[in-house]
């Protein structure tokens, strides 16, 4: 299987967005993002969106297809994300089940007061109605 990671060409988002009903329904792309894709023999198979605020960046909506999960194509993509991101520490919220997926690809626990506001503000919209997500942060390597 060929994989290859890139931005989204902003022609393809309509295609995406089928995607996304169809594997993460919640997901929603939008063109003000941006957005890398992975790619297996030039199909989209999955996807990851970078906002990008002042001082940090958001990691939200990772979606793999349904026919491809169970590969370790999500680990591959975050490990191809580092050379996509602006800044050197990204910020994700996650559910609790999906923890052990993120720790294991370099991810860490963050306590929320050392957060940025624009992040801190994301986690209180998300949860207040009691939706329990984690907050995780990813630094680059710099090595």
């Amino acid at each position: 299987m060929n994989l290859t990671v890139s931005y989204l060409d902003k022609i393809r988002l309509p295609l995406l967005h089928k995607l996304y009903k169809e594997n993460y329904p919640s997901g929603k792309p939008k063109g003000k993002e941006d957005i890398v894709i992975l790619e297996a023999d030039n199909k989209m198979v999955g996807a990851i969106r970078i906002k990008v605020y002042e001082d940090c960046q958001f990691l939200t909506g990772m979606m793999i297809i349904k026919e491809m999960r169970q590969q370790n194509l999500g680990s591959y993509l975050l490990k191809q994300l580092p050379s996509f991101l602006p800044f050197n520490t990204s910020y994700c919220l996650c559910e609790p089940t999906l923890c052990g997926f993120y720790l294991k690809n370099n991810f860490k626990h963050i306590e929320d007061s050392t957060i940025p506001n624009a992040i801190k503000i994301k986690h209180e919209r998300y949860t207040k109605d009691g939706k329990k997500l984690n907050l995780l942060t990813y630094k680059k390597s710099t090595i």
